[in-house]
């Protein structure tokens, strides 16, 4: 089968993001920039950064129908329902993710803790997984975001294929403005020497 969205892996070191997203789940996007801060702040500054800071973020997830308020962090929109914040190494790299659950009895639940994603994982017909992490770089750290996904039978691949199509180039938009944005405030909170 074709997939439009799929992308290489990078060549890195292993991280928290690869407890989640095992062997049949494809890289869809991947984006990065350096960061003039120590590790801990960047990681810091992406969790930490506000939709207010993000209006066409904003206006995007409106689009989308997801649910949010200017206030909230990125921390507390990706532990909001549809999504999980399901792992953190402390001052090094932040995992969240969302999938579908599958129909019929005991489905449609959405998991709200990491126990209960990993448990409605393997029925999934589709999951997605993100991170930030920061890296020492130079005088800083390289910060990253990945996007992982993996879906179960042919629909749901075909249908998520569309999707993305779609999806994609936004996603892209957004997980940019998202990096640039905590870059600004990790880089804003830098102490001067």
């Amino acid at each position: 089968m074709l997939y439009p969205y799929g992308r290489p892996p990078s060549r890195r070191e292993p991280c928290v993001i690869d407890r989640w997203a095992r062997p049949g789940w494809r890289l869809l996007e991947r984006h990065e920039l350096h960061v003039r801060a120590t590790a801990a702040a960047a990681v810091e500054a992406v969790a930490s950064t506000t939709l207010a800071e993000l209006p066409a973020v904003r206006a995007l997830f409106a689009l989308r129908g997801l649910r949010f308020s200017k206030e909230m962090t990125l921390r507390t929109f990706f532990s909001t329902p549809p999504f999980v914040w399901l792992e953190e190494e402390v001052d090094r790299e932040a995992v969240f993710g969302v999938l579908i659950p599958p129909a019929g009895p005991g489905g449609r639940k959405r998991p709200a803790s990491p126990v209960e994603f990993r448990e409605a994982l393997g029925a999934a017909p589709f999951a997605a997984l993100g991170t930030f992490r920061a890296e020492p770089e130079g005088q800083g750290v390289r910060l990253w975001t990945e996007t992982w996904s993996r879906t179960r039978g042919g629909v749901p691949s075909l249908v998520f294929g569309a999707y993305w199509l779609a999806v994609g180039p936004w996603s892209a938009w957004i997980r940019r403005m998202f990096l640039r944005a905590a870059r600004a405030r990790a880089e804003r909170n830098r102490p001067t020497d």
